[in-house]
Protein backbone atom coordinates (compact mmCIF):
# COMPACT_ATOMS: atom_id res chain seq x y z
CA UNK A 1 0.00 0.00 0.00
CA UNK A 2 2.77 2.43 0.95
CA UNK A 3 4.74 1.64 -2.21
CA UNK A 4 1.62 2.31 -4.32
CA UNK A 5 1.14 5.68 -2.58
CA UNK A 6 4.78 6.59 -3.18
CA UNK A 7 4.39 5.53 -6.80
CA UNK A 8 1.35 7.76 -7.29
CA UNK A 9 3.05 10.72 -5.64
CA UNK A 10 6.16 10.11 -7.73
CA UNK A 11 4.11 10.14 -10.93
CA UNK A 12 2.34 13.33 -9.84
CA UNK A 13 5.67 15.09 -9.28
CA UNK A 14 6.94 13.96 -12.68
CA UNK A 15 3.67 15.07 -14.32
CA UNK A 16 4.03 18.54 -12.82
CA UNK A 17 7.61 18.76 -14.10
CA UNK A 18 6.49 17.55 -17.54
CA UNK A 19 3.83 20.27 -17.61
CA UNK A 20 6.20 23.02 -16.43
CA UNK A 21 9.14 22.34 -18.73
CA UNK A 22 7.62 23.60 -22.02
CA UNK A 23 6.53 26.76 -20.20
CA UNK A 24 9.98 27.67 -18.94
CA UNK A 25 12.60 26.29 -21.33
CA UNK A 26 12.19 29.27 -23.68
CA UNK A 27 10.91 31.98 -21.35
CA UNK A 28 12.78 31.19 -18.10
CA UNK A 29 15.61 28.89 -19.07
CA UNK A 30 17.14 28.69 -15.59
CA UNK A 31 13.87 27.10 -14.43
CA UNK A 32 14.16 24.65 -17.31
CA UNK A 33 17.60 23.76 -15.98
CA UNK A 34 16.08 23.17 -12.55
CA UNK A 35 13.39 20.88 -13.99
CA UNK A 36 15.97 18.75 -15.80
CA UNK A 37 18.22 18.74 -12.72
CA UNK A 38 15.36 17.46 -10.54
CA UNK A 39 14.54 14.73 -13.06
CA UNK A 40 18.22 13.75 -13.27
CA UNK A 41 18.49 13.53 -9.47
CA UNK A 42 15.31 11.45 -9.32
CA UNK A 43 16.77 9.14 -11.94
CA UNK A 44 20.10 8.82 -10.13
CA UNK A 45 18.32 8.06 -6.84
CA UNK A 46 16.16 5.45 -8.56
CA UNK A 47 19.19 3.90 -10.21
CA UNK A 48 21.06 3.59 -6.89
CA UNK A 49 18.16 2.61 -4.64
CA UNK A 50 16.62 0.06 -7.02
CA UNK A 51 19.88 -1.00 -8.70
CA UNK A 52 18.57 -0.11 -12.14
CA UNK A 53 20.72 0.88 -15.09
CA UNK A 54 19.20 3.02 -17.85
CA UNK A 55 21.50 1.16 -20.24
CA UNK A 56 19.83 -2.16 -19.42
CA UNK A 57 16.16 -1.15 -19.73
CA UNK A 58 14.80 -1.92 -23.17
CA UNK A 59 12.61 1.17 -23.49
CA UNK A 60 15.35 3.73 -22.75
CA UNK A 61 18.69 2.07 -23.48
CA UNK A 62 18.94 3.32 -27.09
CA UNK A 63 18.34 6.89 -25.96
CA UNK A 64 20.84 6.46 -23.13
CA UNK A 65 23.60 5.12 -25.39
CA UNK A 66 23.01 7.85 -27.99
CA UNK A 67 23.19 10.64 -25.41
CA UNK A 68 26.30 9.29 -23.68
CA UNK A 69 27.89 8.58 -27.06
CA UNK A 70 27.41 12.19 -28.12
CA UNK A 71 28.78 13.48 -24.80
CA UNK A 72 31.81 11.18 -25.11
CA UNK A 73 32.47 12.38 -28.67
CA UNK A 74 32.47 15.99 -27.43
CA UNK A 75 34.96 15.16 -24.70
CA UNK A 76 37.21 13.38 -27.20
CA UNK A 77 37.12 16.37 -29.54
CA UNK A 78 38.41 18.58 -26.72
CA UNK A 79 41.04 16.15 -25.42
CA UNK A 80 42.56 15.18 -28.77
CA UNK A 81 42.63 18.76 -30.02
CA UNK A 82 45.44 19.59 -27.64
CA UNK A 83 43.12 21.88 -25.71
CA UNK A 84 42.30 19.54 -22.82
CA UNK A 85 42.44 22.43 -20.36
CA UNK A 86 39.32 23.82 -22.09
CA UNK A 87 37.29 20.76 -21.06
CA UNK A 88 35.98 22.34 -17.86
CA UNK A 89 35.11 25.52 -19.73
CA UNK A 90 33.06 24.00 -22.55
CA UNK A 91 31.58 20.80 -21.14
CA UNK A 92 28.99 22.38 -18.75
CA UNK A 93 26.88 23.29 -21.80
CA UNK A 94 26.78 19.61 -22.76
CA UNK A 95 25.92 18.15 -19.33
CA UNK A 96 22.34 17.55 -20.44
CA UNK A 97 23.63 14.63 -22.52
CA UNK A 98 25.62 13.22 -19.61
CA UNK A 99 22.54 13.20 -17.37
CA UNK A 100 20.12 12.26 -20.15
CA UNK A 101 20.06 8.51 -19.25
CA UNK A 102 18.96 9.36 -15.70
CA UNK A 103 16.38 11.85 -16.93
CA UNK A 104 14.90 9.10 -19.07
CA UNK A 105 15.04 6.69 -16.11
CA UNK A 106 13.08 9.15 -13.96
CA UNK A 107 10.45 9.38 -16.69
CA UNK A 108 10.43 5.60 -17.15
CA UNK A 109 9.51 5.00 -13.51
CA UNK A 110 6.50 7.34 -13.71
CA UNK A 111 3.09 6.95 -15.28
CA UNK A 112 3.34 9.77 -17.80
CA UNK A 113 0.12 11.45 -18.86
CA UNK A 114 0.93 12.90 -22.27
CA UNK A 115 -1.92 15.40 -21.86
CA UNK A 116 0.08 17.26 -19.21
CA UNK A 117 2.87 17.77 -21.73
CA UNK A 118 0.58 18.89 -24.55
CA UNK A 119 -1.31 21.38 -22.39
CA UNK A 120 2.03 22.73 -21.19
CA UNK A 121 3.14 23.23 -24.80
CA UNK A 122 -0.11 25.02 -25.70
CA UNK A 123 0.11 27.35 -22.74
CA UNK A 124 3.77 27.97 -23.55
CA UNK A 125 2.91 29.22 -27.05
CA UNK A 126 0.24 31.53 -25.64
CA UNK A 127 2.59 32.92 -22.98
CA UNK A 128 5.36 33.44 -25.51
CA UNK A 129 2.91 35.27 -27.76
CA UNK A 130 2.15 37.71 -24.95
CA UNK A 131 5.88 38.19 -24.24
CA UNK A 132 6.58 38.95 -27.91
CA UNK A 133 3.69 41.42 -28.10
CA UNK A 134 5.14 43.29 -25.11
CA UNK A 135 8.56 43.32 -26.73
CA UNK A 136 7.14 44.58 -30.02
CA UNK A 137 5.37 47.44 -28.26
CA UNK A 138 8.47 48.28 -26.23
CA UNK A 139 7.01 47.08 -22.90
CA UNK A 140 9.16 46.28 -21.04
CA UNK A 141 11.86 45.60 -23.67
CA UNK A 142 12.10 47.13 -27.11
CA UNK A 143 13.44 44.75 -29.74
CA UNK A 144 13.62 44.79 -33.53
CA UNK A 145 13.55 40.99 -33.61
CA UNK A 146 11.74 39.98 -30.41
CA UNK A 147 12.84 36.62 -29.07
CA UNK A 148 12.18 36.47 -25.36
CA UNK A 149 15.51 36.06 -23.58
CA UNK A 150 17.52 34.30 -26.25
CA UNK A 151 19.00 34.44 -29.73
CA UNK A 152 16.21 35.02 -32.32
CA UNK A 153 17.34 32.04 -34.42
CA UNK A 154 17.22 29.64 -31.47
CA UNK A 155 13.90 31.12 -30.36
CA UNK A 156 12.40 30.67 -33.82
CA UNK A 157 13.62 27.07 -34.12
CA UNK A 158 12.23 25.99 -30.76
CA UNK A 159 8.95 27.76 -31.45
CA UNK A 160 8.64 25.75 -34.67
CA UNK A 161 9.07 22.51 -32.73
CA UNK A 162 6.45 23.55 -30.16
CA UNK A 163 4.03 24.55 -32.94
CA UNK A 164 4.12 21.15 -34.61
CA UNK A 165 3.72 19.26 -31.34
CA UNK A 166 0.43 21.11 -30.83
CA UNK A 167 -0.61 20.66 -34.46
CA UNK A 168 -0.02 16.89 -34.43
CA UNK A 169 -2.02 16.33 -31.25
CA UNK A 170 -4.89 18.67 -32.20
CA UNK A 171 -6.85 16.55 -34.65
CA UNK A 172 -8.66 14.09 -32.37
CA UNK A 173 -9.58 16.51 -29.56
CA UNK A 174 -13.00 17.96 -28.76
CA UNK A 175 -14.24 21.18 -30.37
CA UNK A 176 -13.65 23.22 -27.19
CA UNK A 177 -10.08 22.03 -27.06
CA UNK A 178 -9.70 22.76 -30.77
CA UNK A 179 -10.45 26.41 -30.03
CA UNK A 180 -7.67 26.33 -27.43
CA UNK A 181 -5.45 24.64 -30.01
CA UNK A 182 -6.35 27.21 -32.64
CA UNK A 183 -5.39 30.10 -30.37
CA UNK A 184 -2.10 28.48 -29.36
CA UNK A 185 -1.28 27.69 -33.01
CA UNK A 186 -2.03 31.26 -34.06
CA UNK A 187 0.21 32.50 -31.24
CA UNK A 188 2.89 30.02 -32.29
CA UNK A 189 2.79 31.12 -35.90
CA UNK A 190 2.87 34.76 -34.85
CA UNK A 191 6.03 34.34 -32.75
CA UNK A 192 7.74 32.28 -35.48
CA UNK A 193 7.17 35.10 -37.95
CA UNK A 194 8.07 37.81 -35.41
CA UNK A 195 11.40 36.14 -34.62
CA UNK A 196 12.56 37.10 -38.10
CA UNK A 197 14.54 33.85 -38.35
CA UNK A 198 14.65 32.81 -41.99
CA UNK A 199 16.07 29.45 -40.95
CA UNK A 200 13.04 28.88 -38.72
CA UNK A 201 10.73 29.83 -41.59
CA UNK A 202 12.42 27.28 -43.85
CA UNK A 203 12.14 24.61 -41.14
CA UNK A 204 8.47 25.51 -40.70
CA UNK A 205 7.78 24.98 -44.41
CA UNK A 206 9.75 21.72 -44.44
CA UNK A 207 7.89 20.34 -41.42
CA UNK A 208 4.58 21.46 -42.87
CA UNK A 209 5.31 19.29 -45.91
CA UNK A 210 6.33 16.37 -43.68
CA UNK A 211 3.22 16.79 -41.53
CA UNK A 212 1.07 16.75 -44.68
CA UNK A 213 2.76 13.50 -45.68
CA UNK A 214 2.04 11.86 -42.32
CA UNK A 215 -1.52 13.16 -42.40
CA UNK A 216 -2.04 11.79 -45.92
CA UNK A 217 -0.77 8.40 -44.75
CA UNK A 218 -3.51 8.30 -42.13
CA UNK A 219 -6.07 8.13 -44.93
CA UNK A 220 -8.84 9.61 -42.81
CA UNK A 221 -11.58 11.99 -43.86
CA UNK A 222 -11.40 15.52 -42.52
CA UNK A 223 -14.22 16.54 -40.22
CA UNK A 224 -16.11 19.74 -41.03
CA UNK A 225 -14.87 21.50 -37.87
CA UNK A 226 -11.27 20.56 -38.59
CA UNK A 227 -11.67 21.78 -42.18
CA UNK A 228 -12.87 25.15 -40.90
CA UNK A 229 -9.93 25.46 -38.50
CA UNK A 230 -7.50 24.38 -41.21
CA UNK A 231 -8.89 26.99 -43.63
CA UNK A 232 -8.62 29.68 -40.96
CA UNK A 233 -4.99 28.75 -40.24
CA UNK A 234 -4.11 28.84 -43.95
CA UNK A 235 -5.92 32.15 -44.43
CA UNK A 236 -4.19 33.68 -41.43
CA UNK A 237 -0.83 32.39 -42.64
CA UNK A 238 -1.28 33.88 -46.10
CA UNK A 239 -2.46 37.15 -44.59
CA UNK A 240 0.59 37.45 -42.36
CA UNK A 241 3.01 36.54 -45.13
CA UNK A 242 1.46 38.95 -47.65
CA UNK A 243 1.11 41.91 -45.28
CA UNK A 244 4.09 41.61 -42.96
CA UNK A 245 6.79 44.16 -43.72
CA UNK A 246 9.23 42.12 -41.66
CA UNK A 247 8.68 39.06 -43.87
CA UNK A 248 9.11 41.08 -47.06
CA UNK A 249 12.23 42.79 -45.76
CA UNK A 250 13.88 39.56 -44.60
CA UNK A 251 13.08 37.72 -47.85
CA UNK A 252 14.19 40.60 -50.06
CA UNK A 253 17.42 41.04 -48.11
CA UNK A 254 18.12 37.31 -48.48
CA UNK A 255 17.66 37.49 -52.25
CA UNK A 256 19.89 40.55 -52.49
CA UNK A 257 22.63 39.10 -50.30
CA UNK A 258 22.69 35.82 -52.22
CA UNK A 259 22.85 37.64 -55.57
CA UNK A 260 25.62 39.92 -54.35
CA UNK A 261 27.66 37.00 -53.01
CA UNK A 262 27.32 35.06 -56.26
CA UNK A 263 28.46 38.20 -58.09
CA UNK A 264 31.61 38.32 -55.98
CA UNK A 265 30.62 40.85 -53.33
CA UNK A 266 32.43 39.95 -50.07
CA UNK A 267 30.60 42.44 -47.85
CA UNK A 268 29.98 40.96 -44.36
CA UNK A 269 26.22 40.44 -44.75
CA UNK A 270 24.40 37.72 -42.82
CA UNK A 271 24.01 35.34 -45.77
CA UNK A 272 27.28 36.42 -47.34
CA UNK A 273 29.14 35.37 -44.19
CA UNK A 274 27.35 32.02 -44.15
CA UNK A 275 28.15 31.35 -47.80
CA UNK A 276 31.78 32.30 -47.19
CA UNK A 277 32.01 29.87 -44.26
CA UNK A 278 30.37 27.06 -46.21
CA UNK A 279 32.65 27.47 -49.21
CA UNK A 280 35.80 27.67 -47.09
CA UNK A 281 34.75 24.62 -45.05
CA UNK A 282 33.92 22.49 -48.08
CA UNK A 283 37.15 23.48 -49.86
CA UNK A 284 39.22 22.36 -46.85
CA UNK A 285 37.15 19.37 -45.75
CA UNK A 286 39.91 16.83 -46.48
CA UNK A 287 42.33 18.52 -44.07
CA UNK A 288 40.28 17.83 -40.93
CA UNK A 289 41.98 15.53 -38.35
CA UNK A 290 40.16 12.36 -37.29
CA UNK A 291 39.14 13.96 -33.96
CA UNK A 292 38.76 17.43 -35.44
CA UNK A 293 40.31 20.73 -34.38
CA UNK A 294 38.57 20.93 -31.00
CA UNK A 295 35.27 22.15 -29.65
CA UNK A 296 34.46 25.67 -30.95
CA UNK A 297 37.70 25.86 -32.94
CA UNK A 298 36.18 25.35 -36.40
CA UNK A 299 36.37 28.98 -37.50
CA UNK A 300 39.79 29.59 -35.97
CA UNK A 301 41.18 26.55 -37.80
CA UNK A 302 39.73 27.69 -41.12
CA UNK A 303 40.52 31.41 -41.05
CA UNK A 304 43.57 31.80 -38.80
CA UNK A 305 45.97 32.10 -41.75
CA UNK A 306 43.76 34.48 -43.73
CA UNK A 307 44.30 38.15 -42.92
CA UNK A 308 41.51 39.59 -45.07
CA UNK A 309 38.94 41.74 -43.31
CA UNK A 310 36.15 39.24 -43.99
CA UNK A 311 38.18 36.30 -42.68
CA UNK A 312 39.04 38.20 -39.50
CA UNK A 313 35.32 38.67 -38.89
CA UNK A 314 34.47 35.03 -39.66
CA UNK A 315 37.22 33.75 -37.37
CA UNK A 316 35.47 35.38 -34.41
CA UNK A 317 32.47 33.05 -34.67
CA UNK A 318 32.57 29.80 -32.73
CA UNK A 319 30.59 27.82 -35.32
CA UNK A 320 30.08 27.69 -39.09
CA UNK A 321 26.31 28.28 -39.08
CA UNK A 322 25.87 24.68 -40.16
CA UNK A 323 25.73 21.98 -37.50
CA UNK A 324 27.15 19.25 -39.71
CA UNK A 325 30.18 21.18 -40.93
CA UNK A 326 30.74 22.59 -37.43
CA UNK A 327 30.69 19.18 -35.78
CA UNK A 328 32.96 17.73 -38.43
CA UNK A 329 35.54 20.47 -38.03
CA UNK A 330 35.28 20.49 -34.23
CA UNK A 331 35.30 16.75 -33.61
CA UNK A 332 36.03 15.06 -36.91
CA UNK A 333 34.18 12.01 -38.13
CA UNK A 334 33.61 10.90 -34.51
CA UNK A 335 31.56 13.94 -33.47
CA UNK A 336 29.75 14.21 -36.81
CA UNK A 337 28.85 10.53 -36.58
CA UNK A 338 27.56 10.96 -33.04
CA UNK A 339 25.41 13.88 -34.16
CA UNK A 340 23.92 11.96 -37.09
CA UNK A 341 23.17 8.97 -34.85
CA UNK A 342 21.50 11.20 -32.25
CA UNK A 343 19.23 12.65 -34.93
CA UNK A 344 18.46 9.77 -37.26
CA UNK A 345 18.44 6.62 -35.11
CA UNK A 346 15.44 7.97 -33.13
CA UNK A 347 13.91 9.22 -36.39
CA UNK A 348 14.08 5.70 -37.81
CA UNK A 349 12.40 4.32 -34.68
CA UNK A 350 9.57 6.85 -34.97
CA UNK A 351 9.11 6.23 -38.69
CA UNK A 352 9.02 2.46 -38.16
CA UNK A 353 6.44 2.86 -35.40
CA UNK A 354 4.39 5.17 -37.61
CA UNK A 355 4.36 2.57 -40.39
CA UNK A 356 2.66 0.19 -37.95
CA UNK A 357 0.19 2.76 -36.60
CA UNK A 358 -0.39 5.82 -38.76
CA UNK A 359 -2.73 7.54 -36.31
CA UNK A 360 -0.66 7.70 -33.13
CA UNK A 361 0.43 11.34 -32.64
CA UNK A 362 3.39 10.36 -30.45
CA UNK A 363 5.15 8.67 -33.37
CA UNK A 364 4.53 11.62 -35.69
CA UNK A 365 5.62 14.19 -33.08
CA UNK A 366 8.83 12.28 -32.44
CA UNK A 367 9.62 12.08 -36.15
CA UNK A 368 8.92 15.79 -36.66
CA UNK A 369 11.08 16.65 -33.63
CA UNK A 370 14.12 14.88 -35.09
CA UNK A 371 13.48 16.04 -38.65
CA UNK A 372 12.96 19.58 -37.41
CA UNK A 373 16.28 19.56 -35.59
CA UNK A 374 17.96 18.10 -38.66
CA UNK A 375 16.62 21.02 -40.71
CA UNK A 376 17.62 23.58 -38.06
CA UNK A 377 21.19 22.33 -38.36
CA UNK A 378 21.41 23.18 -42.04
CA UNK A 379 21.76 26.93 -41.41
CA UNK A 380 22.62 27.18 -37.72
CA UNK A 381 24.26 25.43 -34.81
CA UNK A 382 22.30 22.62 -33.15
CA UNK A 383 23.73 21.35 -29.90
CA UNK A 384 26.06 23.48 -27.84
CA UNK A 385 23.33 25.99 -27.06
CA UNK A 386 21.82 25.18 -23.66
CA UNK A 387 18.26 25.85 -24.85
CA UNK A 388 18.60 23.58 -27.88
CA UNK A 389 20.31 20.86 -25.83
CA UNK A 390 17.78 20.81 -22.99
CA UNK A 391 14.77 20.96 -25.30
CA UNK A 392 15.93 18.03 -27.42
CA UNK A 393 16.96 15.84 -24.49
CA UNK A 394 13.63 16.35 -22.71
CA UNK A 395 11.25 15.85 -25.62
CA UNK A 396 13.25 13.04 -27.23
CA UNK A 397 13.37 11.20 -23.88
CA UNK A 398 9.59 11.35 -23.55
CA UNK A 399 8.68 10.55 -27.14
CA UNK A 400 11.16 7.66 -27.41
CA UNK A 401 10.11 6.23 -24.07
CA UNK A 402 6.40 6.31 -24.92
CA UNK A 403 7.06 4.97 -28.41
CA UNK A 404 9.10 2.03 -27.15
CA UNK A 405 6.50 1.25 -24.48
CA UNK A 406 3.74 1.22 -27.10
CA UNK A 407 5.81 -0.94 -29.44
CA UNK A 408 6.57 -3.39 -26.64
CA UNK A 409 2.88 -3.58 -25.73
CA UNK A 410 1.84 -4.22 -29.33
CA UNK A 411 4.37 -7.05 -29.65
CA UNK A 412 3.32 -8.74 -26.42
Amino acid sequence: MMSQLIGKNYSKVVSVLVFIFPLVIISLQVVGDIVLFILAMMGIYTSISQKLSPFAIQEIKVFSYLAIGYFTAICLSVIFSGQAEELAHYIPRELYFLFAPFISLALYKAEININFLIVGVKVSLLVLGVIIIFQLTGLPIEANRPSGLMNPNVFGNLSVSLFFIVLVFSQDESFKLKIFNFLSLLSGFFIIVASGSRGAWLSFMFLLVMYSYFYYKKRVKLRIRFKIILVLIVAFTLSIVSNSQLVHDRINSAKTEISNWVAGDISPTSIGQRMGMYKKAIDNIEDVPFFGHGLRYSNIALFKNDSSDTSVILARYNHLHNAYLTNYYNGGIVLLGALLLLLFVPCRIFLKANSQNRKNPIFISGALLTLGYASHGMVNILFGDTYMNGFYVFFLAIFLLLTNKLLKTSVS
